[in-house]
Order: structure tokens, then sequence, then C-alpha cells
């Protein structure tokens, strides 16, 4: 694959909040995150902090400006960071190929290029070693973890009323090819779950970099991705999938912790889930206990001559049911794999997650 801008992988990603020194405590104990950077100057305001684990920075930006965005769309995902060969030759090679803005900050070097949607998304450019944010210093106070329940980002998954503008962008400015797509739709009498979904991906120089885009189906303004568009008011990123070597331990963990994971609609549909495992899976082996699995709720699908696991966490954030997070484990090498029984079953997930919130706040 073309990689025209020198991506590395996955960089810091940034969220906009209502308070960055209350989401960094709370999420620093739910994610087992170690609070890496802090305020320069706490005089001025403690508006920015940064969590890191392993190769996963997440920074938290509650500044006045960003603080009035995250009230009107909510704690969001506003900047997508990418780690480059090059910040300033990334910038030029973007300018060629698109005419979204783009800009280097002079203090750090670090280079923006603002997304065509309607989402005022940014990715960043930024080099390793060059300073993550203005305004962060390292924390002087940092507590080593003791466990990691992640090392690295995996994909992370965008919502869009129209999807071609967006696929458009990665693949005429990132150098980006469709690795994968799915046509999702389960309905009932009293149930609808859909979306169409296409993964653009490219091997990064050192980790694949993945964004699997969702659309609705056409004519489809009840279930979760158009649900969710409505609630957020534009484009936005859906959810961040975090990687593991063992999910098992990850899950556990985090459950632990207090992070809340999406559930099966019934005991009826586990079983029909897990029940099929074998048929989707074929002659392919899975090294993990599938009653273990079954007991986490991780799902399991054939992915090539491989598999995946992977499970889904209730929302990041109070105010709105996306961003969320995906824990998943690969055993495979097939770029943009994901399942297709998996993406079904999340999106019957996601729907009864959503129906169960809407009931609790309508108690409330």
């Amino acid at each position: 694959m073309d990689n025209p801008l020198g991506i590395k992988r996955f960089g810091p990603i940034t969220f906009y909040v209502h308070d960055a020194r209350a989401e960094a405590e709370r999420l620093s104990k739910m994610l087992g995150m170690e609070i890496s950077y802090v305020p320069v100057d706490p005089s001025k305001g403690e508006h920015l902090f940064a969590l890191e684990l392993g190769d996963v920075l997440f920074i938290l930006d509650s500044t006045p400006e960003h603080a009035l965005l995250a009230k009107r769309y909510g704690n969001h995902i506003s900047e997508i960071g990418l780690r480059v060969v090059n910040s300033k030759s990334a910038v030029e090679q973007a300018s060629k190929r698109t005419p979204q803005p783009t800009r280097i900050c002079e203090q750090t070097g670090v280079g923006y290029l603002r997304a065509p949607h309607d989402g005022e998304i940014y990715f960043r450019f930024i080099e390793d070693g060059q300073v993550p944010y203005l305004g962060l210093k390292d924390n002087p106070n940092r507590t080593k973890v003791n466990t990691r329940a992640f090392t690295r980002i995996d994909h992370i998954v965008m919502n869009t009323q129209k999807i071609q503008p967006v696929i458009g962008f990665l693949a005429d400015v990132f150098g980006m090819k469709k690795v994968n797509e799915f046509t999702i739709r389960v309905e009932n009498e009293d149930f609808m779950a859909s979306l169409y979904s296409e993964v653009m991906g490219i091997y990064g120089v050192e980790q694949p970099v993945l964004f699997p885009v969702n659309e609705p189906l056409a004519g489809d303004d009840v279930s979760q991705i158009p649900a969710q568009l409505r609630e957020v008011g534009r484009s936005h990123a859906q959810h961040i999938a975090l990687a593991t070597d063992s999910i098992i331990d990850s899950i556990a963990a985090l459950r632990t912790r207090g992070l809340g994971f999406l559930e099966f609609r019934n005991k009826e549909h586990a079983e029909c889930y897990y029940r099929d495992v074998p048929k989707r899976l074929g002659q392919i082996s899975v090294r993990e206990a599938l009653d273990t699995l079954r007991g986490l709720g991780i799902l399991v699908d054939k992915c090539g001559q491989g598999y995946l696991l992977q499970l889904f966490s209730k929302r990041m954030f109070p105010d709105r049911s996306v961003p969320f997070i995906e824990i998943i484990q690969r055993a495979s090498d097939v770029i943009g794999c994901f399942g297709d029984g998996n993406f079904a079953a999340l999106a019957e997930a996601l729907e009864h997650s959503m129906r169960e919130e809407a009931l609790v706040e309508k108690r409330g």
C-alpha cells in the first residue's frame, strides 16, 4: 500500500471534555491508565491532563472554548493523532492532496489537518519525541500501574451520515484502501439494528492503521447509527478499539475497575450466539476456553485463517452513548478483519443498551 504521509501508527487521541481534572481521575481509575501529563501552570486553570498506558495516550482538554464544544456535543474525540516519520513532510503532502486546512504548530512542530465532514475532527501528525500538547508537562507524581489492560490502538470507528466523502478523503489524502465492508440488518417484531460500514486501512511503517466508517442504511432512521448521529448532532468518532494480548485478563481487570460492557439482549440471544461459534470458526481452533469467553461475554469470530476476540464497553462519559471503547485481541494477520458475526452482535447489543439507558433516564 502507498503511504504518502509516512504514517507509522496511531498517536495521541484528544477529547474535549467538561472537566479535564475530574475525567482524568475517573478514567485513570476505570481504565488503569497513568496520569502522565499535567498542566504546566495549574494557577491558570487545570484544563489539560493526559493519560497513558503502553502506546495509548489520551489527552483531556477542557480549556474554556473546548469545554463549550463539550457542552454542545458532549465529551467527544476532537483530534486523532497519527505518528509519522516527519510531521512537516506529512503536512506538505496532505496539502497537495486536499483543499482542507492544514497548519504546523511553531512551538511543537506538530501538524494539523481538518477532516472534510461536519464533525470538526482534526488529524494530528506527530513525530516520536515531539511535545504532545502545549500546556502540558510530565507529571512529577506519576504512579505506575501494575497491570496493562491494553497496549495500543487497533482502530477507530467513525459514524457519518454520508460515507463517500469520508472514505474518499482517507483514500486521496492518506493513501488508504478499502480492506473490508459490511452490511448489517437485523430486524424482528420489536427490534431493528442496521448499518453499512467500509473499513479503510493502510500498512503503517510500524503498525496497520484502520478506520471503519459507518453510515445508516437507506430508510433507517431508528436504529443505533442514526440515533447516535442525532444524539451528537454531527459526524463523530464512535469508538476506539484498544488491542491486548490477553483479552480474558483485560476484561476481568477492567470490570474490577468499574468499566461496564455491552451485554446480549437476553439469555436466548447469548446462547444462540455461542452455539453458532463453532460453525463460524470451521476448522480454526481457539486457544482460549469457550466457556471462559462465554462467561465474560467476549465475542469470537473467524478472521482469515485465524480468529479475533472482542468486547465493547458501555459509554465512556455519562452524557452521551458515544464514544465507547472496544477491547480486541487478534490471532490473525489479516488487516481489516472484524468478523461479520461480531458486527451483527455489536449492533444488537448497542441497540439493547441504548433502549435500557433510555428507560433508566425516563424513570429518573
